[in-house]
């Protein structure tokens, strides 16, 4: 007898750890990128300390200040997001901590929760909320640069 075959990809790769000079690295390049001016400092310091962090990621869509999209349509799935910007590795912060993974597998692990994703080029970051779509920040200049939402 023949079996049903999946039509997924292979499981992805387990998630790799993340060190304190990575995370915090990897924030400095976030927060100078997207964030604003006078946030910056407090920002960094409260995603890189696990006492805040929950309470800053739900409330980081606000202090976004480049180019944002929410993620529509096929983008809102992970084989979709896969499709427009291929396997985009970064860093994945969430209240539980962070780690080394893809932007699909980010938007996978975290729809529905407070997290963000930051790209190893710091010109792209994913950032998910409890109540509505992930939001897409881009210093690209093209798909995602979209006028910022009123919040």
């Amino acid at each position: 007898m023949g079996t049903k075959r999946d039509a997924k990809p292979p499981p992805p790769a387990a998630q790799q750890p993340l060190d304190y000079h990575a995370l915090n690295a990897a924030l400095r390049l976030f927060v100078s990128t997207f964030v604003v001016d006078d946030k910056r400092s407090q920002i960094h310091k409260r995603l890189l300390a696990s006492e805040r962090r929950l309470e800053t990621l739900a409330s980081l869509p606000r202090w976004i200040t480049v180019g944002t999209a929410p993620l529509e349509g096929v983008d809102q799935s992970p084989a979709g997001l896969r499709a427009r910007l291929g396997d985009l590795t970064g860093i994945r912060l969430t209240e539980g901590g962070a780690s080394r993974t893809t932007i699909a597998r980010a938007l996978e692990l975290d729809r529905g929760t407070s997290s963000v994703f930051i790209a190893d080029s710091g010109r792209v970051a994913m950032i998910t909320v409890v109540d509505g779509p992930p939001i897409l920040c881009s210093r690209l200049g093209t798909s995602a640069s979209g006028a910022r939402g009123k919040r």
